[in-house]
């Protein structure tokens, strides 16, 4: 079972890559000037810094399990709200839906590793 738990957490890594990319990406093509390298440039870059400050397995100053799901629920929330925007619902939904499953699993898996399941 720890096997499935481990290609979660790399397909995880993937949606975390993802999530940078569409954020980026929609930054720089859909908003003007002002907004647009705000959301393009400096947005991934903080959420970069949060995911690596507070969500990292291996971070010092990871966050308890009800922290780490607010931060998820923020950043792939908004993601999820760019993509309904600005390109598609039904993209928007697949990814919900992907980054909701996996976010589930991760934390089964999370809870079971630290032995609180």
């Amino acid at each position: 079972m720890t096997s499935f738990f481990q290609i979660n957490a790399l397909l995880r890594f993937f949606i975390e890559l993802v999530t940078l990319m569409i954020i980026t990406f929609l930054g720089l093509s859909k908003y003007k000037l002002p907004v647009g390298l705000l959301l393009g440039i400096l947005v991934p870059i903080i959420v970069y810094v949060v995911w690596a400050t507070y969500m990292a397995p291996l971070s010092p100053h990871r966050a308890g399990l009800l922290g780490r799901i607010a931060i998820e629920i923020i950043i792939f929330g908004w993601c999820d709200y760019l993509l309904i925007t600005q390109i598609s619902v039904r993209l928007g939904i697949m990814y919900g839906v992907v980054v909701g499953l996996n976010a589930i699993v991760a934390h089964i898996g999370d809870g079971l590793e630290e032995g609180h399941l």
